[in-house]
């Protein structure tokens, strides 16, 4: 027993002094370097190999308390190196560097347990694009050969790129599947490589099969309220004939279109492949219809106006009224806006419309919504409403009706959004004076066009592309020209509204977990009969808050000016404040970057301001705000958190450094990435 004993003593001894040499041998890779990559970064670089460097202390001391949320050290290990030349082969090969070297060379420091790596690479000359044949689509109409190859961009000396490549073949297999050929596949390719002259020769392997029409639609539909919506009506939202060419984006639409209507559940639209009877196929509506009456509480939460809103709310809904597919909508609301600036304390004591420390909203609205308008495929929304926004100095009331038409539009069109509406509304703005109060009402009729270009892949977090927004306003000529008629006086002012947003996005490594955005908007609003002083402040421009200068508070950039009111009631002018501008200026550089599938932090810069009107524009008056966030990504949108501090702040006298620091910070919380 005894023998036994000191057996496995001695076994225990020798494995931990074993094992104690081993990490004694592990030393951590606190160094990839590159020497010749004159075309590619060396970070770039970096996310191709599989050697990574080790993270910095800050991160390893957060993995030790959870793996989670930090990162444990990387240690070096030559036997990877192997794997990490073959990569860069890969890398440089698939971009035209046909005759590209590499070597590599280690330095090991044994005393402070630390290893550099470093790469060498000769890139040569690359290879050109020479030839590019497509075998397989002999069999395409001639008519059809200019818009299946209208987007194909590859021409000769262009570097060779596989990746390029792929994106060419994928636009052809796109347009082949929107013009009846719903098996159009990419087979293969073959590249010969001429190293002597760099060039590069492409032969395209097509599968284009059968061109096919749709021989029917098929509905089968379930749920507790499939008995309710009428076969027919599903295919009139369809909206896709007999004997149509098969269309994959029709398709996609259509299925769009059948959520649109809150039908369903679930819904898809395909076709059924084993179903093709010579060059026609079958499509297939399979859904599940839920109830047609619903009512949900509603806890608020939003950023509206780049505040923080929380709030309770209601809505009940109901489903195919009055048949069409048509949704009648009723929804109210309440609550506070800025949440995290309001004194409790104080509203609780002494509650009062007029207190200047609480800002709150109350909403109510009636909609109505129809998926295909005058059988066209168009989205129109009729809506009734009434809103109530109280700030520091004044109420504003709003009510009044809105037509919209929204018109769907290819994804591969540059504007694949366009919208339009009518909106009449009867805006009041009543202002806290020192001992009284003062209404001010205006009778708006607005004319307004909406026009978006979405070109991003994934609108929760995209990785390149760009979004482009413009909005158009044309308000009260239409009453104005009813007064001309009728000789009628009209005093409220005749004024357009333009709005420009544009956002940019590139990816910052090649895992695509880091991205740089950039955001520049531009605002004009213009009275061309009447003063922009008499435009409802609702309808102006504001600068500061979580979707804007982040270093302010929402809506706090703005003009302040001091104008004559008729007072109704008294038939005499009083002087009150106006707020909100007529032309803006903002934009934002923004870098992302994910540290897991839904942590994320950022740091930014923005800059803008809002002036009372264009001539009044002066570049010192540009605000500058800098900071930093951090994100929580969820399947509906991401939620953030910033922390906001004013850079530069064009009405203060005291330098930065001089100032308190809650008095240059601002707190935000979002939902949605900022723009």
């Amino acid at each position: 027993m005894a023998k036994t004993f000191f057996l496995i003593v001695i076994f225990i001894s020798l494995s931990l002094t074993v094992t104690s040499a081993q990490e004694a041998d592990k030393v951590e890779l606190t160094s990839i370097d590159f020497i010749g990559n004159s075309t590619y970064s060396s970070s770039l670089l970096r996310d191709v190999i599989s050697s990574k460097e080790t993270p910095n202390w800050f991160w390893k001391f957060l993995n030790s308390i959870s793996s989670s949320i930090g990162k444990e050290a990387v240690y070096f290990d030559s036997l990877s190196l192997h794997e990490d030349i073959t990569a860069l082969k890969d890398f440089y090969n698939t971009n035209g560097f046909f005759k590209a070297n590499f070597s590599y060379s280690f330095k090991i420091d044994t005393l402070q347990k630390k290893a550099a790596i470093t790469f060498q690479i000769i890139e040569k000359q690359p290879s050109t694009f020479s030839e590019i044949k497509f075998i397989g689509l002999e069999a395409l109409p001639r008519e059809l050969t200019e818009q299946v190859f209208k987007d194909f961009t590859l021409t000769k000396k262009e570097r060779f790129s596989q990746i390029l490549l792929k994106n060419n073949i994928d636009v052809i297999i796109y347009h082949l599947n929107t013009s009846g050929y719903m098996l159009a596949a990419f087979d293969s390719s073959v590249i010969a490589k001429d190293t002597s002259k760099n060039l590069a020769n492409v032969d395209v392997f097509f599968k284009l099969k059968p061109r096919y029409k749709i021989s029917e639609v098929q509905i089968e539909k379930k749920g507790e309220g499939s008995e309710y919506v009428e076969t027919e009506l599903l295919k009139d939202l369809v909206g896709i004939k007999q004997d149509e060419f098969y269309n994959s984006d029709k398709i996609r639409q259509s299925q769009v279109r059948l959520y649109r209507t809150g039908l369903f559940n679930y819904v898809q639209v395909i076709p059924i492949i084993d179903d093709t009877s010579g060059q026609y196929v079958p499509l297939k509506v399979v859904g599940s219809i839920g109830k047609m009456n619903e009512l949900a509480p509603e806890l608020l939460m939003n950023d509206q106006q780049h505040t923080f809103n929380l709030g309770l709310g209601g809505t009940f809904t109901r489903k195919n009224f009055l048949g069409r597919a048509r949704k009648l909508t009723l929804t109210g609301s309440f609550g506070v806006q800025d949440f995290f600036k309001i004194n409790f304390g104080k509203v609780i004591k002494a509650f009062s419309l007029r207190d200047a420390s609480l800002s709150g909203f109350f909403d109510s609205k009636l909609k109505i919504e129809q998926p295909y308008v005058f059988n066209k495929p168009i989205f129109g929304i009729l809506e009734g409403y009434f809103t109530l926004r109280k700030d520091a100095t004044s109420n504003k009331r709003n009510y009044g009706g809105k037509l919209s038409f929204e018109f769907e539009l290819p994804t591969y069109t540059f504007i694949n959004f366009l919208s339009s509406y009518y909106n009449a509304e009867i805006a009041d703005e009543i202002f806290f004076l020192t001992d009284r109060e003062l209404t001010r009402s205006q009778t708006l009729s607005i004319l307004g066009l909406d026009l978006r270009s979405a070109k991003t892949l994934n609108p929760l977090f995209p990785t390149s592309g760009y979004n482009l927004s413009v909005g158009l306003e044309e308000a009260n000529s239409i009453p104005y020209l009813i007064s001309r008629m009728t000789n009628k006086a009209y005093t409220t002012p005749l004024y357009y509204k333009t709005q420009i947003t544009y956002a940019k996005y590139l990816a910052a490594n090649r895992k695509e977990t880091a991205v740089l955005g950039f955001k520049l908007k531009t605002g004009y609003l213009r009275a061309y009969r009447g003063s922009e002083l008499d435009v409802p402040t609702t309808k102006k421009f504001f600068t500061g808050g979580s979707n804007s200068v982040r270093g302010w508070r929402a809506r706090e950039l703005s003009p302040k000016v001091e104008v004559p009111v008729l007072n109704e009631a008294t038939n005499k002018l009083e002087t009150v404040l106006l707020e909100g501008g007529s032309f803006l200026l903002e934009g934002s550089t923004e870098y992302r970057y994910k540290l897991t599938e839904s942590i994320g932090v950022t740091a930014f810069v923005d800059f803008g301001n809002t002036w009372r009107n264009v001539k009044k524009t002066r570049m010192s008056e540009i605000a500058v705000a800098s900071g930093f966030g951090f994100r929580y990504y969820t399947m509906i949108a991401p939620f953030r958190i910033d922390f906001g501090f004013k850079s530069y702040d064009p009405y203060s006298d005291k330098r930065i450094f001089k100032r308190k620091f809650f008095d240059l910070m601002e707190f935000h919380f979002g939902i949605g990435e900022a723009f």
